[in-house]
């Protein structure tokens, strides 16, 4: 019987960056590793809220390096997406493109949200909502990282592959930002017009922008 071999996928660009990622994870698990399993633990449970979840702000290094894993994986499965599906760009830039446009739209959103809460003097709910929705993004793109890796190592990545992990991003995207919402109602912080508004101006808005712009 003829042995069939699986062709495995060699960008070294690729599998440099999910190294990077799994250094991340390295570095936050020796800095404390205790917070760092309380964190994944809290798909089921509470201990991470309990405690180190009050005491964390969106600029907490401990933040700031999960969001700057998430943005890789996103950014890496942006840059693929383009390449298949967009009519203008064939630069062969597209991931350090995508990084820095996610990147500056998240700074631009954050500042612009900070901005306003200073101006109806509500930061406590700005730090809340920010830290909130930036910790259940994170936890909920960290599954979805790995379900990359083992796609690409087993199948490489094809249009159809690409396309079918984009509606995954998309969903747990959604799930997330409903996450989010659910806990600042339990707070009683937003009510259901104000994060209507907040999904329309800073989430729906600024993707159809990149849409139509990219012809996608």
């Amino acid at each position: 019987m003829n042995e069939i071999l699986r062709k495995i996928p060699q960008n070294n660009f690729d599998l440099l960056l999910f190294l990077v990622l799994i250094l991340i994870s390295v570095l936050l698990y020796n800095r404390d590793g205790k917070r760092f399993l309380y964190y994944y633990k809290s798909f089921y449970n509470k201990q991470f809220e309990i405690s180190y979840g009050r005491h964390l702000r969106l600029t907490h290094n401990f933040i700031v390096l999960l969001s700057v894993q998430s943005i890789l994986v996103v950014s890496h499965l942006l840059a693929r997406y383009l390449e298949y599906c967009s009519n203008y760009l064939t630069n062969t830039h597209l991931f350090a493109l995508s990084f820095v446009g996610i990147l500056g739209y998240l700074t631009v959103k954050w500042v612009s949200l900070y901005g306003v809460s200073v101006l109806f003097k509500n930061e406590r709910a700005f730090h809340l909502f920010s830290t909130k929705s930036a910790k259940t993004a994170n936890l909920f793109l960290a599954p979805f990282a790995v379900l990359c890796l083992f796609v690409y190592l087993n199948y490489g990545y094809s249009i159809e592959t690409v396309a079918k992990l984009m509606y995954v991003l998309v969903s747990v995207s959604v799930f997330a930002k409903l996450s989010t919402y659910n806990y600042m109602r339990k707070e009683k912080l937003m009510d259901v017009f104000y994060f209507i508004l907040y999904l329309c101006i800073f989430e729906i808005v600024p993707i159809l922008w990149i849409l139509i712009g990219l012809d996608c």
